[in-house]
């Protein structure tokens, strides 16, 4: 009865830990395979800067073969543009009248997608332009006013970029005359890691989007 009893319990332990062993996980990353296409921008000298409400849509820098390139199992891949300010809180007091020039109607580009694992579309990914303007100007304002560490992957195509967080990181990097930050996130648990971790996507996963929208800027 007791040697029963002690093997039942040696029997229910070895579920319990299979079940709740971490382990490591399927969803591979996949490398960016950027389309041949250039993002026109116009060329600016002399401290210039591009009106917000001429931006280009950031949704024309990355696009879904693209994402499937570095998410080669990604469905139901959505993508909206949404609108965002460029005025500062010091042009605000200087002048708080609304100007068209401020915003752009499609300065952030948000995109989903299910990828496996997930019930639904729960893997987010956006990129967000911050600035157009002469580039000597973007190397200074991004080194005085943008904050954030040295990656270590390198800029991935782009001039320069730091990682603006060290758990749930976005990258913010300059290419050019475009100074542009990409952040997301996702549910599931990729190849190598035993639990969803954000450095995983801060570390794997961006670097690939940088080089995608890097190469649209000749």
């Amino acid at each position: 009865m007791m040697l029963t009893l002690l093997m039942s319990n040696v029997v229910l332990l070895t579920l319990l830990v299979a079940t709740y062993m971490p382990s490591e996980g399927d969803v591979a990353i996949g490398k960016a395979a950027p389309r041949d296409a250039t993002v026109n921008l116009p060329e600016l000298k002399g401290g210039a800067i591009l009106a917000a409400n001429q931006w280009p849509d950031a949704c024309s820098f990355v696009d879904q073969e693209e994402i499937k390139a570095i998410f080669p199992g990604a469905k139901d891949i959505e993508q909206e543009s949404r609108p965002i300010s460029a005025l500062s809180i010091k042009d605000f007091a200087a002048d708080s009248s609304w100007k068209e020039s401020d915003r752009s109607k499609s300065g952030q580009c948000l995109y989903s997608m299910r990828l496996p694992g997930e019930t639904y579309a729960a893997t987010q990914f956006w990129f967000r332009i911050e600035a157009v303007a002469d580039p000597k100007l973007i190397v200074g304002y991004e080194d005085r006013l943008v904050s954030g560490s040295n990656t270590n992957q390198g800029a991935k195509g782009a001039d320069h970029c730091v990682i603006t967080g060290y758990y749930e990181g976005s990258w913010n990097c300059r290419k050019g005359p475009l100074l542009f930050t990409v952040g997301g996130q996702s549910s599931v648990t990729f190849k190598g890691a035993s639990a969803p971790a954000p450095f995983v996507w801060r570390d794997d996963v961006l670097p690939e989007f940088v080089r995608t929208i890097a190469a649209k800027i000749k």
